[in-house]
């Protein structure tokens, strides 16, 4: 009964959004102090469970940052389980942010996730108010870079990083703003700031990062494919088509939201691009079995990647956490620019 009751709902948020249209302002982040010509980034995600995981987790990487060096963080969203803060009067802020990475003394380049943006039930990704609350703590919190919800950081003429809020986009519910709603106008506006964004970068390396993978092996699959739903709000249908614009145009695109490891080369629905999936640094609980060629895969393994950015090379390293929880790389891939 409650499923019919909820079906005249599904139905609609399936048509066009017929919102006014709306443009994305285009905010640029400052990160001075960092390095322009050899850049190391730890990039991790789905980090935010408070479990044993995530701490172990964030040991590794303060021993792998500290023994080679790291200079900038990354975090790929669904930084809160099950649900983000409705508000800064929390403490989870300080429990699963500043003190398992404040001690790694870079700042991290943060998106949401579909937790973050959690409404009715954890994790939904339908209440993108949770991801305001973020954007809200960047302002208190220096080292948590979220100006926007999309935004973009160049690092000198070596690398430029964008950022993007894939959660409407893929919700298992019909977003609660209006305008957010599958062909709405938050999509079409984020997409035309990503094409434009990206046509204009004059950087050497061009990463777009974002919570939900446009390829999975893993649990979720593929966008335009997640979960095998069938409405177009839940597969992640407009996930795709936004990371379409940055095939051929980004270098690399970074995502979690499946608990695995996974890097891809460049496949045929997005040539020239490379893409990655970090989300282990909270949870390992995703298995593999779907069947794209990767590059490099790994699953049930809690872990994380780092960035060794050059003009010439970009290296991603993997690492894995052995039994007694020390860091162990296994698997490095260099990708040349463009």
């Amino acid at each position: 009964m409650r499923a019919l009751l909820l079906l005249p709902l599904l139905l609609a948020a399936c048509a066009p959004a017929t919102s006014p249209a709306r443009t994305l302002p285009d905010t640029v982040v400052a990160l001075p102090g960092l390095p322009t010509e050899h850049l190391r980034v730890v990039v991790m995600g789905d980090q935010g469970t408070g479990t044993d995981v995530q701490w172990r987790v964030a040991a590794a990487m303060q021993a792998v940052c500290a023994q080679g060096g790291c200079d900038l963080g990354v975090a790929l969203g669904d930084n809160f389980y099950p649900a983000g803060p409705k508000s800064l009067n929390t403490t989870l802020f300080h429990d699963r942010f500043e003190v398992p990475y404040g001690p790694l003394k870079i700042p991290f380049l943060v998106v949401p996730g579909n937790h973050d943006e959690s409404w009715l039930a954890g994790g939904d990704g339908a209440d993108s108010r949770g991801a305001d609350v973020q954007v809200a703590y960047s302002w208190v919190n220096p080292q948590w870079v979220m100006p926007a919800r999309s935004y973009r950081a160049p690092v000198g003429q070596l690398v430029e990083f964008f950022a993007v809020d894939t959660t409407p986009m893929a919700a298992y519910l019909p977003p609660r703003r209006a305008d957010e709603r599958v062909g709405g106008a938050w999509e079409v506006a984020q997409r035309a700031w990503l094409a434009s964004a990206l046509a204009r970068s004059t950087a050497r390396w061009q990463l777009v990062l974002g919570h939900h993978p446009l390829f999975s092996n893993s649990t979720h699959g593929d966008a335009g494919q997640y979960d095998g739903l069938g409405l177009a709000f839940q597969r992640g249908d407009g996930v795709r088509t936004l990371y379409t614009v940055a095939c051929g145009r980004a270098n690399l695109l970074l995502a979690g939201h499946d608990h695995a490891l996974e890097v891809f080369g460049p496949q045929p629905e997005c040539p020239e691009t490379w893409s990655l999936v970090s989300g282990a640094a909270g949870s390992a609980v995703s298995p593999g079995g779907g069947k794209r060629v990767a590059a490099f895969e790994v699953y049930r393994q809690a872990g994380f990647m780092v960035l060794d950015i050059t003009p010439a090379m970009l290296r991603i390293e993997v690492y894995v956490l052995d039994a007694a929880g020390a860091p162990q790389r296994v698997h490095m891939q260099e990708l040349a620019p463009f």
